[in-house]
């Protein structure tokens, strides 16, 4: 297990996705490509043009799942392919050719994906908006996503949400209005949270921006008193939001905890100037029964974290309140808020391996071979000795109170059902060596 783990870092030893290193050879770069999640992120803004450059494979791939170059809200999604000379002496006069001609086409406003060889030539992508910017009416934003740079696909959703902030508008601030970062404006499927329900109960104006919002509400969010923060895509967005408008952000889905929720929602509640009247005290209590049953359970067992969990290392942190010991985490990226979550789980003294996986079924062995108490995330379905809360996906979209209930409850089911207790002995005996 050393030699398979070798080249595998330490958290103290990871400061940026770059140092992430994929846990076996058993890779497929294709799908970790950010270019395909900046496509569908611009294709399912409403109103939203965008222009990708790159070469023939990246034009073909694109077109895979985004075949037509029309929208259904007059959108334009074009691509520019490379041509030899490009490659090597740049792009600049066909790519201001090419926006011009969006512009007089009707684009309302254009984001442009850059992919590697652009990025890997220098090409000034600044130099090139600020030149054709005074010719057409639709203003453009850009992202530049080289896969030397991102290597994986993560990059492709929040920098191009972060991006978004280039076509927003100063706006006078409506004291009453809240942007949701990172819920869709119709999720049917995902129950809405208890917290926005009372919000909206109270009167205040939710906003929802995400992929499947207009444009519009885009260009509009910066009249947000405030911006709430339930997915870590969204998180460098409310960042910039908060840097270039002044608008606050208070961020929900890296907290588990009671006592940071508690902090959280008395924070909202006093930005807007009232107070809550017990309207979550069931679901608090039920979360604090839970915290106090997982104090006695989870002591002392070692685990892992696997494909599927949104924030590892906020999760890490959490559990390190009830004596847990991470392993091995896996990270797919490394945002730019997981400094602070790993300076704090270094400061409790957890120094846990850190690798992205993407075959488990090659990576499994070295898994097994660490023998961890329990693993949250997906496992392969050979799995037969390893206790794992499998279905940590379930926690999307839920915020507060609701995301520790489900996160515990399904934690403490699995040591249920496998015997487990303290210190990692279970009903067969010791789970750890």
């Amino acid at each position: 297990m050393k030699d398979e783990l070798k080249h595998i870092k330490p958290l103290s030893a990871v400061k940026s996705g770059t140092g992430i290193r994929f846990l076996s050879p058993a890779v497929s770069p294709g799908c970790h490509c950010p270019m395909r999640m900046a496509a569908l992120t611009a294709k399912d803004i409403r109103g939203l043009s965008s222009l990708l450059v790159g070469m023939p494979e990246c034009a073909t791939h694109v077109r895979l799942f985004n075949p037509k170059p029309e929208g259904k809200h007059g959108e334009l999604h074009w691509l520019y392919v490379l041509d030899q000379h490009e490659v090597v002496f740049g792009c600049r006069d066909g790519l201001i050719d090419a926006l011009k001609k969006m512009g007089k086409a009707g684009a309302k406003a254009i984001l442009l994906i850059v992919t590697c060889i652009p990025e890997l030539i220098g090409e000034d992508i600044e130099g090139i908006i600020r030149e054709v910017q005074p010719d057409i009416s639709a203003p453009v934003a850009y992202v530049m996503l080289g896969q030397f740079k991102n290597f994986s696909y993560p990059p492709g959703y929040w920098k191009t949400l972060k991006a978004m902030c280039s076509l927003m508008n100063a706006k006078q601030t409506e004291p009453l209005r809240i942007n949701v970062l990172g819920r869709r404006p119709t999720e049917d499927h995902i129950v809405m949270p208890p917290l926005l329900q009372e919000l909206e109960r109270r009167g205040l104006s939710i906003r929802y921006l995400a992929p499947g919002a207009f444009l519009t509400d885009f260009q509009s969010a910066p009249d947000a008193a405030l911006n709430l923060v339930v997915s870590p895509y969204t998180q460098p967005l409310a960042v910039r939001m908060k840097e270039e408008f002044g608008v606050p952000y208070v961020a929900l889905h890296t907290l588990f905890s009671v006592e940071a929720i508690d902090r959280a929602y008395e924070e909202i509640a006093e930005r807007f100037g009232f107070t809550w009247a017990g309207e979550f005290s069931k679901e608090r209590e039920k979360a604090r029964s839970l915290e106090n049953e997982a104090v006695k359970r989870l002591n002392g067992l070692r685990y892992i974290v696997s494909l599927g969990v949104g924030m590892p290392l906020a999760l890490a942190g959490y559990l390190a309140g009830f004596g847990m010991e991470p392993l091995l985490l896996h990270m797919e990226e490394f945002y730019p808020e997981n400094k602070d979550h790993a300076k704090a789980l270094l400061a409790l003294g957890q120094n846990p391996l850190i690798c992205r996986m993407v075959n488990l079924n090659a990576e499994y062995p070295i898994i097994a071979e660490m023998a961890p108490d329990l693993c949250f995330g997906r496992l392969p379905p050979e799995n037969k000795t390893i206790p794992n809360v499998e279905n940590v996906y379930q926690l999307y979209g839920k915020i507060g109170y609701g995301l520790t209930i489900a996160l515990l409850e399904q934690t403490l089911k699995v040591l249920r059902r496998d015997g487990i207790s303290e210190k990692g002995v279970n009903a067969y005996g010791t789970a750890s060596v």
